[in-house]
């Protein structure tokens, strides 16, 4: 993600200023991606969790080559939809299986290959059915 296109304002010249709060969101997802584990970021409208976000994450892609996968899914996906996001933000060449159980086989192997960090963006969209996990709702 170039340095311009990581967040929605163009501002010539404009740069992240550090603040406690983005201090605090570097840490808490190092700490994340090191222990492979999951956490939620949330608050307002408006208060720079995605600024935050990214620009951490970029910082991890450029100074560790953490590999960063991201999702971004509309309301209520269906667990095709994600299959689908998956097969993109893995850049899986080829076809995507057209049956669920080829694509769920190729999506599992291809996730085993190595350890690799995702950025779901917007997750309280995502169902039980369309996470896969029962009570993810």
């Amino acid at each position: 993600m170039t340095a311009p296109s990581y967040q929605y304002v163009g501002l010539p010249d404009a740069q992240v200023v550090t603040t406690r709060a983005l201090l605090t969101a570097r840490e808490n997802i190092m700490d994340t991606v090191a222990a492979r584990a999951m956490m939620c970021i949330h608050g307002g409208a408006g208060f720079g969790k995605t600024l935050a976000v990214n620009t951490c994450l970029r910082e991890l892609e450029g100074s560790r080559g953490e590999e960063v996968c991201r999702v971004t899914f509309r309301a209520r996906p269906t667990a095709r939809a994600v299959r689908y996001e998956l097969f993109d933000a893995l850049n899986l060449a080829g076809e995507p299986p057209r049956h669920p159980s080829e694509f769920d086989r190729l999506l599992k192997t291809a996730l085993a290959e190595r350890p690799r960090t995702f950025l779901v963006d917007e997750a309280q969209w995502l169902n039980g059915e369309a996470c896969g996990l029962r009570g993810c709702a």
